[in-house]
C-alpha cells in the first residue's frame, strides 16, 4: 500500500507576525532610561500526517496560543496571555539578561482531556533572551507538535463484515473508535519520542459463530498523527496496516 505524507504549515503566523509589528511601531510608550523591548516572532512548525487528515488538523492558529514571561530567576511577569493580544506595551521590559518565554496551544492536562478525553494537538516552544537599554531585541519561537496523535480508519468491507464493532485503546482512557466517529484523533502525552500501544479490535455480525476479539500493538511517535487502517477480506480475515 502506497503512503502519503503531507506537511501542513500554519500560514496564519505571517499575518500575526504582521499585526504585531504594526502594534509595536504605532503604539511606542515613553520607555525610562533603564528600559528596552522584545518583539515576538511566531511560527508553528510543520506537522507530520497522512494527507487524509489535513481536514482535522488545518485550524491551526497561532494566534490563540498561550504566552508566559518570567524573569531569569523565575518570577513571572505574563501568565497565559494569548498571542494575538499581546500589545508593544507587554514587550517593554527593564534591562536585564536571561528572560525566559515559552508557548503552547494548551497545557498537558488539557492534550489528554479536551473533546471528550480524545484530547487535542500540543504545539509548544521557548526562548531565553536579553533586553538591552533602549534596543529591541527580535525573539523568535518556532512551536512544534510535543504530543502524538492516533486515528482509526475502519474500511467499508470491516464494517460491512461487522455491524457491530469497537476499537479500543487499552490504557487507562479505554478511549473507543467506531464508525460513530470516523474524525477522532486520540492525543497522547510523550516522555520519550515513542510510545506503544495496545488496541483491542472487537466486532460481530450478530452470529455467535462469527466474531473477533483480537489484540494488536501500534507504536505512536512524538510530533506525527499515526493512521490504523483495518480492513476485512474473506481470504485473509482483519487485516491491520499501520499508515507512516
Amino acid at each position: 500500500m502506497k503512503t502519503f505524507r503531507k506537511y501542513i504549515l500554519s500560514s496564519i503566523a505571517m499575518l500575526s507576525l504582521a499585526i504585531m509589528q504594526t502594534a509595536c511601531s504605532s503604539e511606542v510608550p515613553n520607555p525610562t532610561p533603564d528600559q528596552g523591548n522584545f518583539s515576538l516572532l511566531l511560527t508553528a512548525a510543520d506537522i507530520q500526517t497522512e494527507v487524509q487528515t489535513r481536514a482535522s488538523i488545518q485550524g491551526v492558529d497561532v494566534n490563540s496560543f498561550y504566552v508566559s514571561l518570567a524573569e531569569a530567576e523565575g518570577a513571572p511577569i505574563m501568565e497565559g496571555r494569548q498571542y494575538g493580544t499581546i500589545s508593544f506595551a507587554d514587550c517593554v521590559l527593564p534591562a536585564a539578561t536571561g528572560y525566559k518565554l515559552w508557548v503552547e496551544s494548551c497545557t498537558e492536562s488539557e492534550a489528554t482531556a479536551l473533546n471528550n478525553g480524545f484530547g487535542a494537538y500540543r504545539f509548544y516552544g521557548e526562548a531565553v533572551f536579553d533586553v538591552q537599554t533602549g534596543k529591541s531585541t527580535p525573539v523568535a519561537v518556532n512551536c512544534t507538535m510535543v504530543n502524538a496523535g492516533l486515528q482509526v480508519v475502519l474500511d467499508k468491507s470491516f464494517t460491512d463484515k461487522f455491524p457491530v464493532h469497537a476499537v479500543t485503546t487499552q490504557d487507562s482512557r479505554s478511549l473507543v473508535f467506531s464508525s460513530n466517529n470516523p474524525d477522532a484523533i486520540a492525543y497522547y502525552n510523550m516522555q520519550a519520542d515513542v510510545l506503544p500501544m495496545s488496541l483491542r479490535i472487537t466486532g460481530s455480525s450478530g452470529g455467535w459463530d462469527d466474531r473477533l476479539d483480537v489484540t494488536r500493538q501500534v507504536e505512536l511517535q512524538k510530533g506525527k498523527i499515526i493512521k490504523m487502517h483495518i480492513t476485512y477480506s474473506v481470504a485473509s480475515g482483519a487485516r491491520i496496516t499501520v499508515l507512516r
